[in-house]
């Protein structure tokens, strides 16, 4: 969508936005989606820009289901408006789900061997690191004008990731946080 009139952008097409989710579902593994999604959407087309992309990647997180699902959800949106939506999801997940039920039918026995699961292995480290990278660019993003979201970058990865907090109030805290610390380091209006 345009920003300042609020309909979709008249240059891309649900065609364009077809091909890539579904490229982008073919031919991905795992939590690296969000990592190349950004990589298209932003850096190659310039559909968003990194700010927005962020902020959707961020709204995705803390609404129920797939966070690519829903960032597609967004994008597909933006570019054109309800019918985008519906055709960026279906493009993300229908075209994989196809390959994965035909090559489960095909190499059922196979696919248990050891040498399959390290492969995967070997494909969820590099989604972990596609991930954190994203993680790390938003983190940069969050604390270019202020210092104090770094602190509670630090504290969540703390109380999830090392102390085994439920996520939900971890992130309602957070999020409460962030609200208070913005409006009291807020510039006067």
């Amino acid at each position: 969508m345009n920003t300042q009139t609020g309909r979709p952008v008249n240059d891309v097409s649900c065609v364009d936005i077809a091909g890539l989710f579904a490229r982008v579902g073919l031919t991905s593994f795992g939590g690296g989606l969000s990592a190349w999604l950004y990589r298209e959407v932003v850096t190659q087309r310039g559909w968003l820009d990194e700010g927005e992309f962020l902020s959707a990647m961020t709204l995705g997180q803390i609404l129920p289901g797939s966070n690519v699902v829903n960032l597609s959800v967004y994008v597909g949106y933006r570019m054109c408006g309800v019918p985008g939506s519906v055709v960026a999801v279906v493009a993300l997940l229908v075209p994989p789900m196809i390959v994965i039920v035909l090559v489960t039918s095909v190499f059922s026995a196979w696919i248990q061997g050891s040498a399959v699961h390290a492969f995967l292995e070997g494909v969820a480290a590099a989604a972990v690191g596609m991930t954190a990278s994203v993680g790390v660019r938003s983190a940069r993003i969050a604390t270019d004008a202020r210092r104090w979201p770094l602190a509670l970058i630090v504290a969540v990865f703390v109380a999830v990731g090392l102390l085994r907090w439920p996520l939900v109030p971890v992130a309602v805290a957070a999020g409460t946080a962030g609200v208070l610390l913005s409006r009291r380091t807020a510039p006067d209006a």
